[in-house]
């Protein structure tokens, strides 16, 4: 059993499989709220980004298919199956793909704070395209709901080129 299937299995039969998205963002950002007194700004948000990367690439992994439209498809059907979000993906002049993150489990609807927050989002994108490229990626969240933004966006570069 991977690791995805076995976060999956859940013995709950009074309370189910799920929990209001207040619940999940009241844990989330507590945490990330520890972390970043423990390890800084920076520490906490590789730390977050580092673990979506390794679920990014354990899915990457489980749904691999050579041809990347249906690559792309089925990291696109996992993220929204999962309540992660709808994810959508273009490419810029410059060679970068561009994911779209809307109703963003962490900070849809969330007022402005000010900050970028979806590090474990940037990091699950980040860790699903480099299975596809086979090679180490840069990540950046341009964009987050929680930031003002209408959406949250995240922007890859492949090493390559830059």
């Amino acid at each position: 059993m991977d690791r995805i299937e076995a976060l999956s299995q859940i013995d709950r039969p009074i309370l189910g499989d799920t929990v209001p998205l207040s619940v999940f963002r009241i844990f989330r950002q507590f945490s990330a709220l520890h972390a970043e007194e423990i390890l800084g700004t920076m520490g906490s948000r590789v730390v977050f980004q580092h673990a979506g990367r390794q679920l990014g690439i354990d899915v990457g992994k489980s749904v691999y298919t050579e041809d990347l439209d249906e690559y792309l498809k089925n990291i696109f059907q996992f993220v929204e199956d999962s309540g992660i979000g709808i994810l959508s993906v273009t490419t810029n002049d410059e060679g970068q793909m561009i994911f779209k993150l809307d109703e963003c489990i962490t900070c849809a609807g969330m007022p402005n704070i000010g900050k970028k927050i979806c590090h474990f989002e940037v990091g699950i994108v980040s860790g699903a395209v480099e299975v596809f490229l086979g090679e180490s990626v840069g990540a950046i969240e341009s964009k987050c709901n929680a930031n003002g933004d209408d959406f949250c966006e995240v922007t890859i570069t492949p090493k390559k080129h830059g």
